[in-house]
């Protein structure tokens, strides 16, 4: 099944460090960071059911960055969102690569906050969190930059010195 992508800070998910002050069906406040929000809508991407897209979209957030450093993410399954009541609409995305912005971003809308704190649960509960290291977020941009996927005049100077450095 098709998985839901959203950009993390990984180290703000363990949940063991907070158990010891949780009452029964709390979450630790720190995800809620990473789920910060704009005119109540949280950007996410479509991740095909076999994963083939999934390095392009790394490659395509990175691709906005300032500098190069390690992704981090969670994949959470598609049905999470309209299971606790929360719309998803494609949108188009912002980053130098057209057909991840067209194809696979989207936008979980009209959010409140105790939909954000049941998004937040879900994913804690459900999710699958990962990083990718720095050096290979490199190589997915370089190969994204080769295949004609990224638009390198739409990326940030620094990032295009590390990345081709």
């Amino acid at each position: 099944m098709a998985s839901l992508l959203r950009i993390i800070r990984k180290n703000r998910w363990y949940i063991e460090e907070a158990r010891p002050y949780l009452q029964s069906g709390d979450i630790p406040a720190d995800p809620l960071a990473d789920l910060r929000t704009e005119k109540n809508s949280l950007s996410v991407w479509l991740i095909e059911d076999d994963k083939s897209n999934l390095e392009q979209v790394i490659a395509a957030f990175a691709a906005t960055r300032q500098s190069l450093d390690h992704v981090d993410f969670a994949l959470f399954d598609v049905t999470i969102p309209s299971e606790i009541h929360i719309k998803c609409e494609k949108s188009a995305g912002d980053t130098p690569d057209d057909r991840a912005n067209e194809s696979w971003h989207f936008n979980l809308r009209e959010l409140s906050g105790l939909g954000l704190v049941a998004l937040a649960k879900a994913i804690l509960e459900k999710g699958q969190k990962e990083r990718i290291l720095e050096a290979d977020v490199r190589e997915l941009i370089k190969t994204a930059i080769s295949k004609g996927q990224l638009d390198a005049v739409r990326m940030k100077p620094d990032l295009m010195k590390k990345v081709s450095g």
